[in-house]
């Protein structure tokens, strides 16, 4: 199999290196008015409705390797070689006609002309499923999550059938998993619903939805619009996007996902709402709470980062994936 790397961006949880102080709203805005940049603030007339992003799907498609620090991975796709092809391909020919274990015979011999095409793994955990042997598939789903970590088909599966076992705490913990590993799937949401709900934790739809719209409206001109309670985040976001060199002073010298930005908008966020607001907005109530547990970076991650990239999840070390985990158990699945 040829090994096409993905160069992966991993960013450091907790403050960028030589980041200064975060800002609160009021030194934002005092930086606004002597800035060169003209700041217009609006109220919104009309809310933001959450965004649909049931499309923005991570596939199955890739493994990942360690490297020497074992922090940040190689993102390899798999890539079919003939001889391997030919194996797959007479698999699939059975599982089509149902013919599960002749299926996993070629399955089994893909496997030994690429033992690297761990998918497969999964493949031949599906085929003794379907034979009802629940046994033999948790065998073959948790070899390929020993070999492949972010085979989100393999944790999802494993959950199914710990489910149906009366396994209930480790189908939690795996369908959670699944669900970071493919942020935004909806039928990994069907199984998501259907064991947190046996187990008696929340599954509410709600998702990080600011209510700020920021515009460029001409050379040196920017409208900052946003519902009032809002307004301190929607300060921060704007000066990290527009005003000259307030990232490079937070220091940040690249472009993308920042951990700082994000820290800061939302403690700008909080800053700003009256008390009495917050339980408007179940998402500003999970935020609190997720200070509260110590869990601020992991509630970025999984309910700002994620769900826009869900690639992301990919590179993540598995210790953090299990962090994130938590917080979707303690702040999630039990909210307030």
């Amino acid at each position: 199999m040829k090994k096409a790397t993905t160069a992966v961006l991993l960013w450091a949880f907790g403050h960028a290196a030589g980041a200064q102080e975060r800002h609160t709203p009021q030194q934002v805005m005092d930086i606004m008015e002597k800035s060169s940049i003209t700041y217009e603030l609006n109220v919104l007339e009309k809310p933001i409705p959450p965004r649909d992003r049931s499309g923005n799907l991570n596939f199955n498609n890739v493994y990942r390797e360690a490297k020497s620090d074992g922090q940040v991975f190689s993102i390899i796709p798999y890539e079919l070689d003939s001889n391997v092809a030919v194996w797959v391909h007479a698999a699939e020919k059975e599982f089509a006609r149902n013919n599960y274990a002749a299926a996993r015979e070629k399955y089994q011999e893909a496997l030994k002309a690429d033992p690297s095409y761990f998918q497969i793994m999964t493949y031949i955990g599906q085929t003794y499923r379907l034979e009802g042997n629940l046994t033999k598939a948790m065998e073959w789903y948790e070899k390929t999550i020993e070999k492949n970590y972010i085979d989100y088909m393999a944790h999802w599966f494993l959950a199914d059938l710990l489910f149906e076992s009366g396994k209930l705490d480790r189908a939690v913990e795996e369908i959670t998993i699944a669900k970071i590993l493919n942020r935004n799937n909806p039928r990994i949401d069907l199984s998501y619903h259907k064991i947190y709900a046996k187990k008696k934790l929340k599954t509410d739809n709600w998702s990080f939805n600011p209510q700020v719209a920021l515009d460029s409206t001409g050379a040196k001109q920017v409208r900052i619009s946003f519902v009032q309670d809002w307004l301190g985040y929607a300060l921060i976001k704007a000066a990290w996007r527009y005003e000259p060199g307030y990232k490079e002073s937070m220091g940040e010298t690249r472009s993308g996902l920042s951990m700082t930005e994000e820290k800061e908008g939302i403690l700008g966020l909080l800053t700003m709402i009256e008390e009495k607001n917050k339980k408007k907005y179940p998402e500003i109530q999970a935020l609190q709470l997720a200070f509260d547990k110590k869990h601020v970076h992991e509630y970025i991650v999984y309910e700002i980062m994620l769900p826009r990239y869900p690639q992301l999840a990919y590179s993540l070390p598995t210790p953090v994936i299990e962090e994130i985990k938590t917080y979707v158990l303690e702040v999630r699945g039990k909210g307030k």
